[in-house]
Parts: C-alpha cells; sequence; structure tokens
C-alpha cells in the first residue's frame, strides 16, 4: 500500500462509518461546549459576577470553555468506544520540533499564497467574530495571544486531528483521513463568521488548506502536541500582528 495515498482494507460500510462519526464528533464537541459554557456562565452570574457586563471576560470565558467541552466531548467518546489508544502524543523530540518550525512555516506561506490569490481575484474574505471584537478592543487581543497557543490550539487539535482524523485513519488512508477531517475543520468555523456567501466560503477554503497542512504533520510525528503548538504558535503571531494593527502600529 502507497504510504499516503493507498486504500485501507475497510470496507466501505466502515469508511462511511467513520465519515458518520467524524461529523458526530464535529457536532458534538460545539454542543458540549455551548452547554459547558452556558452551565459556566450561570454559575459565575449565580456567584454574583456579572459576566455579561466585561466583553473582556466573555470571550475569554468563551475561549476556555470552548476548549473544556471540546476535550470533554472526545473523553466521553473514547470512553463509550473503549478507544483509549485513539489519540498518539508524548513529548516532543528534537525532530518533532523541526516538524513544527516547517509546519508553521507551511501554514503562513499557504495563507499568504491564498491571499494574493483572493486579492487578485477582487474577492473579500469573511472574517471571525473575534477578530472583529478584537479591533474594537485591542486589550481584548492580548488576551488572544496567550489563550491562542494555551487553550485554541490544542483544543482544536484535540478535537479535529486527535479525534476526528483518529477515527477517519481507522478507515481509510492518510491522505482522505487527512482531507475529509480538515472538510470538517473548515465548515465548522462558518458559525463565528461574517461577510458575503462567497466570503465565507473563501474562509472555509483557508482554513481547510491549513487543516491539511496541520494533518499532514500530525500523521508525519504521530505526535499531537505538534500540531497543537503549530496551530496556537500561529494563532498568537496573527493575534499580535492584529495588536499592533488595531493599536496604531500599522
Amino acid at each position: 500500500m502507497d504510504e499516503l495515498s493507498g486504500l485501507s482494507g475497510a470496507s466501505p460500510e466502515e469508511r462511511l462509518r467513520s465519515v458518520g462519526t467524524g461529523i458526530g464528533l464535529t457536532v458534538a464537541g460545539f454542543v458540549t461546549a455551548l452547554v459547558v459554557l452556558f452551565a459556566g456562565v450561570q454559575a459565575l452570574a449565580a456567584a454574583g459576577i456579572p459576566v455579561r457586563q466585561q466583553p473582556v471576560l466573555v470571550v475569554g470565558l468563551s475561549i476556555v470553555l470552548q476548549g473544556l467541552g471540546f476535550g470533554i466531548a472526545v473523553a466521553v467518546y473514547m470512553a463509550l468506544t473503549k478507544r483509549f489508544d485513539l489519540l498518539k502524543y508524548r513529548l516532543p523530540t528534537l525532530r518533532d520540533f523541526g516538524w513544527a518550525v516547517a509546519g508553521l512555516v507551511a501554514l503562513f506561506v499557504g495563507y499568504i499564497t491564498i491571499a494574493l490569490v483572493v486579492a487578485q481575484l477582487g474577492v473579500d474574505t469573511a472574517e471571525n467574530a473575534i477578530v472583529e471584537q478584537g479591533r474594537q478592543n485591542p486589550q481584548l487581543v492580548l488576551y488572544l495571544i496567550p489563550l491562542a497557543i494555551l487553550v485554541v490550539g490544542p483544543s482544536e487539535e484535540l478535537l479535529f486531528r486527535g479525534a476526528i482524523q483518529g477515527v477517519l485513519r481507522r478507515a481509510y488512508a492518510p491522505i482522505p483521513a487527512i482531507i475529509i477531517a480538515s472538510a470538517l475543520f473548515g465548515v465548522a468555523h462558518v458559525f463565528a463568521l461574517s461577510g458575503s456567501g462567497t466570503g465565507v466560503l473563501v474562509y472555509i477554503a483557508v482554513t481547510f488548506v491549513l487543516g491539511c497542512i496541520l494533518g499532514f504533520v500530525y500523521e508525519r510525528t504521530d505526535n499531537l502536541v505538534v500540531p497543537a503548538l503549530i496551530h496556537g504558535v500561529y494563532n498568537a503571531i496573527l493575534f499580535s500582528l492584529l495588536y499592533v494593527q488595531v493599536s496604531g502600529g500599522v
């Protein structure tokens, strides 16, 4: 079997079932995140903390509790299916750090390339709601930088690369598994976007390409820590550039 594109020995039914499981995990992750967020906000409100009157706290809390929701969804799935070996992780080696640097460079090359193509076509790209809030409140962006590394990168990679790509990898060869998981990763961002229909499609396409890069790195390293680190640092750099922009530096 070809290392990346060859077919696995799974039946068509098993492959279809794995795609359904991937979709189910995506939905379960976000539903669990919403439930955890609602419970957290209610608990803080009951304790007399006016969460809704503090935009920075609301966004930070949303990110942290969404990450917790993703983790709970994955943990419940692993417990129900007894697939405790689904996630591949370990302390990074020197080789892993090399892949992390290469992956980070690849993300920015991919991002810049797509941005140039989109600019040439004259198409606007949709914008994430958190970025919009960051433009209005530069202080928020400063909190987003560490949260990107500590929460966003690890939690999103746990769900999409660790769990979903892991499930798909049992039925598909690496390339199909990476493509399907990345497609779910791209579509999952749609509810956080604002802009025209074409702009949303462009954003999803960009996210899909970035997801493929992260999925490829995970396949090559067998270590979830590596794409989580790349994802977190990538977002943190983008937030840092956003802060420089909104604070008048650029």
